[in-house]
């Protein structure tokens, strides 16, 4: 009988270990959406709302930009890679605006990381779908590589004149790497991460001037300096909104 008892108190232990190992985190689904501004404004094309630190006072018609390969940090300084390719287009939220990504480990995360641009593999090679197809015409070709931000429109000159802008930001030298400041507390429910993108900040610190040069497509030599300013300014134009 006593042999018996025993028996049954080792099962029942066992049964209790069971289950405690097979606990697991529950995880949840994220969105990450960008929400795209000029100097804190909500976009609106056409429209002469906008100046920056040179004084230029501009219009957008066409903005479009790169968020790839994203990753979480969390409290402990754990990485969650969403290995993402999308494209942000300010005039079409409803499509492009958001990083969809699911099973995010339960944590509180304090770090956004991604990158501004295509990485070099993926900038030369790869599979050509999803954000990164060239219906998108943010290509130019496999040699030159994607273009990572595009701004078009148009500024008044020094003499009042109205004037083309294209910026075309590209070439594995204008890859910028973002890391941001979150407070993410995900658990196993649905969340949503709001992002912030201004524009203006592209051309504030260092100071960009228009009328030094209105059109550039970062394939000449010339233009190495000003991808240079693009990717410094870079670490300002990002900025955490909210979670929710």
């Amino acid at each position: 009988m006593k042999k018996i008892f025993l028996s049954v108190v080792s099962l029942l232990i066992l049964i209790s270990g069971c289950k405690k190992k097979a606990t697991t985190i529950s995880n949840g689904d994220l969105t990450i959406a960008f929400n795209t501004v000029c100097d804190g404004k909500t976009v609106k094309a056409g429209v002469f709302d906008y100046i920056n630190a040179a004084g230029n006072k501009y219009s957008i018609s066409l903005l479009k930009y790169y968020v790839t390969n994203a990753i979480l940090v969390n409290d402990a300084g754990e990485e969650v890679k969403l290995n993402n390719y999308d494209l942000i287009d300010a005039f079409d939220p409803e499509t492009f605006s958001t990083i969809e990504a699911k099973e995010i480990p339960c944590a509180n995360y304090t770090k956004l990381k991604f990158l501004l641009g295509v990485d070099k593999d993926r900038n030369h090679n790869g599979a050509q779908d999803g954000d990164l197809d060239p219906i998108y015409n943010m290509i130019w070709t496999w040699n030159t590589g994607y273009l990572f931000l595009k701004h078009e429109g148009l500024y008044i000159n020094n003499t009042n004149d109205t004037i083309d802008i294209q910026y075309h930001l590209g070439t594995d030298r204008g890859l910028a790497s973002i890391e941001i400041p979150i407070t993410l507390n995900m658990d196993n429910s649905t969340k949503k991460l709001n992002i912030q993108f201004d524009l203006n900040k592209m051309y504030n610190n260092p100071v960009i001037d228009f009328n030094t040069d209105n059109i550039i497509h970062s394939i000449l030599a010339s233009d190495m300096p000003w991808i240079d300013q693009m990717t410094s300014n870079t670490n300002d134009v990002f900025s955490f909104l909210s979670q929710e």
